[in-house]
C-alpha cells in the first residue's frame, strides 16, 4: 500500500499547486472537496473500507445502539452502572472500553489504529449527546472515519499551502465535507440497513461500491 499512498499524496500536492497557481486567492473551503474526493478514490481508502476491522466495529456499534434504542439510553447506561446526569468523558471512555472488550472477545483484536479512533470518536459523540439511533451511529462513524482519512492524506499539503489558515478552520471544512458526503452518498444505504432490508456486510459492500464510482 506504500506506493499507492505516495501516489495519492503526490497527486494531492500537484492538485493543490496547480489550483493555487491558477487562483492564488482561493480559500481552503473551495479546494477541500477536490482534495477529499481524490483521497476517497485512492486504493488506501478502499482498503480501509474493506478492512475486517471496519466491518467489526461498524457492526458492534450498530448492535449497541439497536439495544440502546430498544431499552432506552438511560437503561443502557445503567447496565454500566452509570446515570446520564453523572456522565463524564472518563465514564464514557470506560463504557467504550467495555464495549470494545466484548467486541474483541467475539471477533478478535482490532489492528487498525485509524478505524479504532473513528469508532471511539463516534461512540463518544453518540453517548455524550444521548443519541440512541443506530442509523445515526453509522452516519457519525462514517463521517469521523472519512474526516480522519482525508486528514491523514492531505493535512500536510493543506497546511503547507494555506499557511495563514488555522488548523481549526481546515478541520471544520474537512468535517463539513465529510458530513455532506455521507449524507449524499451513504444515508439511503444506512437507512436500508437500519430497517433490516440489508445486513452490515451488504451495507459495507455497497459503501465500497459508492467509492468506486
Amino acid at each position: 500500500m506504500g506506493s499507492s499512498v505516495r501516489k495519492t499524496s503526490d497527486k494531492i500536492k500537484k492538485l493543490l499547486k496547480d489550483t493555487i497557481d491558477v487562483n492564488p486567492s482561493i480559500e481552503c473551503k473551495e479546494v477541500i472537496p477536490q482534495i477529499a474526493l481524490e483521497t476517497l478514490r485512492s486504493k488506501k481508502t478502499k482498503g480501509y473500507f474493506a478492512d475486517k476491522d471496519f466491518a467489526v466495529l461498524a457492526g458492534g456499534g450498530f448492535a449497541c445502539f439497536k439495544k440502546a434504542k430498544e431499552i432506552g439510553i438511560d437503561k443502557f447506561l445503567q447496565e454500566y452502572n452509570i446515570q446520564y446526569e453523572k456522565l463524564t468523558v472518563i465514564e464514557v471512555q470506560k463504557i467504550i472500553e467495555s464495549i470494545l472488550d466484548n467486541i474483541v472477545d467475539e471477533d478478535g483484536e482490532i489492528d487498525s489504529v485509524l478505524i479504532l479512533a473513528a469508532f471511539k470518536s463516534a461512540m463518544t459523540s453518540m453517548i455524550l449527546n444521548k443519541f440512541e439511533d443506530p442509523a445515526e451511529f453509522l452516519n457519525v462513524f462514517c463521517e469521523k472515519f472519512i474526516s480522519m482519512i482525508i486528514r491523514e492524506d492531505a493535512n500536510e499539503a493543506l497546511i503547507s499551502m494555506f499557511k495563514d489558515t488555522s488548523a481549526e478552520i481546515l478541520n471544520n471544512n474537512i468535517e463539513k465535507f465529510s458530513k455532506n458526503y455521507v449524507k449524499k452518498n451513504f444515508s439511503e444505504i444506512i437507512i436500508k440497513c437500519n430497517s433490516g432490508d440489508i445486513q452490515i456486510n451488504e451495507l459495507i459492500q455497497k459503501l465500497q461500491d459508492v467509492l468506486k464510482e
